[in-house]
């Protein structure tokens, strides 16, 4: 039962109570609607021709008129018969307004309006016609019964079945448009879901008819005029729009419109857009303009964006900001179910991929020769779900166990790269080493200035020098060079150091400048390599002594009165200056040498360490951090009157405008 109804009786199954409410001077015409409002009677009040039709009962009763379940004797089926109660017929105007509404109903022929199948005049002759006999719920009993908290209702009704039906009573409304027929009181209560996914769209009593000069095209002259006081308000509160509160006689569809938006709010929220059950209220309310998000906000309800502008687009204040046509909100609708239903598809399909992801993170963790392909297989999978369905809980925790849980056997594709990322390096540090022992020939001219006194000895030091180092620099650039050429090379760059014995002698020149090329060495072999460095810079140094102390080569180093006397076989080291100008420049040779060499490799992994970490975070970004989806969408957005047209507003996947998010000052 709706206190503040329609103004007249109802349409099919329906039949109104008659009365008024003054509200402030304004009157407001309403009624009473039931729809199987009680059980069905077997004493028929007033007597119909029983060689057409038996009566089975009363289905309901108002203030105006009952409506039986009688059977069509010639036709053989049951149908619905709405009787003017006896008295009211004597009204002319009551009884204008209940002939309208059978012949408003009756000429429009759409499958959403129920069909109006006779009319005539009991015995009596009070008036009756009669309709098809549907069956359902209307959606103002739905929305009752959700907010009650009724599972089976809640169940039989998922949004998106509601929604179904609402596109499809657009298309009704919008036919009516057509046909120059203005509603007037659309509301949940005038429209009904049936059994099998039909749509009704009830109670034409007091819908506006249009003229043919003014685009109608009903046989208006057959449809009776009625009177309507001045002042009287058409409609019911809370769904009228606020030109019908204000002119009701002047409406045109896009008043329907803005009951729509109320009624699509409604679905949306369970509750009503007005907050408040006075009707001075609600029409004051109504007249300053409705503010969808903000209720919505008020009654803490998630509602998704992309409907909420519907709404909001439907009840603007001003008609020409309004959809303009009841089938462009049927459009709307119809685009954000097509694209939920993909995101359903989508949901469906990730929770496939998901299972198939845990699956095989499930063999992978058995290990076995497979266990890597497995891994591999299941991160496919968890990547696809997430791709589908980034929301996917049991996607997220598959692959939050595959990050920390990686395959015990290093994949061949990832030793592959390893492999090449070790051969670069190894590429870096081999260039480092050629290009230090090719730099020995800045050596030359200040060997010359100190004095050559054995020509052979400098060209063995610079020539063995130069040969490592192009053998150097051959095994660093060429792709096919193996790990034991690079270890041979790295091991005669070494010992190549050796010679420079035969200037300075094997404990005071020659260690520093193996210190300064031994770290690019160790930097970029492997362990094996790196012992074999190992053994040849020790006997770099090593075997030159042991070989002055066996006689095999000239002594460089002389004890004499406390004292020790450098005596060089390939240097003559007579001039002081050039001699101590020399050893100057070998010391800082060898430490920027040092520098030079370790800095190149260091480089390289440097590179290497920020790469790691930028693909780890990319990682940890295929993973949201709790509470990334926690946000309440609608209470983040603002709605103004511009954001129909504002550039700049984001609109969804099936075209429907949606406002940005509104930065709210922090307090």
């Amino acid at each position: 039962m709706t206190p503040l109804s329609t103004d007249d009786d109802d349409g099919a199954t329906e039949v109104f109570g008659r009365g008024s409410v003054t509200l402030d001077g304004v009157e407001i015409d309403s009624g009473e609607t039931l729809v199987d409002g009680r059980p069905s009677q077997p004493v028929l009040k007033v007597p119909i021709d029983p060689e057409r039709y038996a009566g089975r009962g009363v289905l309901g009763e108002g203030g105006m008129g009952e409506v039986r379940l009688s059977r069509d004797l010639r036709i053989g089926r049951d149908v619905a018969m709405k009787v003017m109660l006896p008295g009211r017929a004597a009204d002319p105007n009551a009884r204008a307004r209940f002939l309208r509404e059978a012949l408003i109903q009756g000429q429009l022929e759409h499958p959403s309006i129920v069909p109006v199948h006779d009319i005539g005049e009991t015995v009596g002759g009070d008036p009756y016609f009669t309709m098809k006999r549907i069956r359902g719920e209307t959606l103002s009993d739905i929305l009752s019964a959700m907010r009650r908290g009724d599972a089976e209702v809640v169940a039989k009704y998922p949004v998106r079945r509601m929604l179904q039906g609402f596109a499809q009573a657009c298309l009704a409304v919008d036919f009516a448009h057509s046909r120059g027929v203005v509603h007037r009181d659309l509301k949940p209560a005038n429209l009904m879901l049936g059994d099998f996914g039909e749509v009704y769209v009830l109670d034409w009593g007091i819908a506006r008819v249009l003229g043919a000069s003014e685009g109608g095209a009903l046989d208006s002259e057959t449809i009776p005029a009625v009177d309507t006081s001045v002042g009287t308000v058409l409609g019911t509160p809370g769904y009228v729009a606020p030109e019908q509160i204000r002119s009701s006689g002047e409406v045109d569809g896009r008043a329907d419109i803005y009951a729509l938006g109320t009624i699509l709010f409604e679905i949306l929220t369970h509750k009503a857009l007005h907050r408040t059950d006075r009707p001075h209220v609600m029409l004051t309310e109504t007249l300053a303009g409705a503010d969808p998000a903000a209720r919505a906000r008020a009654l803490k309800v998630k509602v998704d964006p992309e409907l909420m502008s519907l709404v909001v687009q439907a009840t603007r204040l001003d008609p020409a900001d309004r959809f303009q046509t009841a089938r462009e909100l049927h459009e709307a609708v119809q685009r954000y179910l097509e694209g939920h239903q993909q995101a359903e598809r989508r949901k469906r399909m990730a929770k496939m991929h998901a299972q198939a992801a845990e699956d095989a993170q499930r063999r992978a963790r058995e290990g076995g020769a497979e266990a890597v392909r497995w891994h591999r297989w299941a991160m496919r999978e968890a990547g696809l779900a997430l791709a589908l369905d980034p929301h996917h809980g049991g996607a997220l925790d598959t692959v939050m166990r595959l990050l920390v849980e990686p395959p015990k056997e290093l994949p061949p594709d990832a030793q592959r790269a390893l492999v090449h990322h070790r051969a670069k390096l190894s590429r870096v540090g081999g260039h480092a080493l050629a290009i230090a022992r090719f730099g020995w020939v800045l050596y030359v001219p200040v060997m010359l200035w100190m004095g050559i006194r054995n020509p052979g000895l400098a060209v063995l030091l610079f020539g063995f020098a130069f040969a490592a180092g192009f053998f150097q620099y051959w095994v660093a650039t060429s792709a096919t060079s193996s790990l034991p050429v690079r270890r041979t090379a790295a091991f005669l760059n070494l010992f190549s150091i050796a010679p420079l014995t035969f200037a300075f002698g094997p404990f005071w020149v020659t260690p520093i400048v193996v210190l300064a090329s031994l770290p690019a060495s160790i930097l970029y072999l492997d362990g094996l390599g790196r012992r074999f460095v190992g053994v040849a810079a020790s006997l770099a140094i090593v075997l030159p002594a042991a070989l002055e102390w066996a006689g095999v080569l000239p002594t460089t180093y002389r004890f004499v009165d406390d004292g020790l006397l450098l005596s060089s076989p390939m240097l003559s080291l007579g001039d002081p200056i050039a001699t101590q100008v020399g050893l100057l420049a070998i010391c800082l040779a060898a430490v920027y040498a040092s520098i030079r060499l370790v800095g190149g490799v260091r480089d390289h992994l440097q590179e290497t360490e920020v790469r790691l970490h930028r693909q780890a975070w990319q990682l940890q970004q295929l993973v949201p951090r709790p509470g990334d989806y926690d946000r309440d969408l609608t209470s983040s957005l603002e709605f103004d009157d511009d954001m129909r047209t504002r550039p700049g507003v984001g609109t969804t996947a099936s075209g429907v405008p949606i406002p940005v998010p509104v930065q709210r000052p922090k307090r």
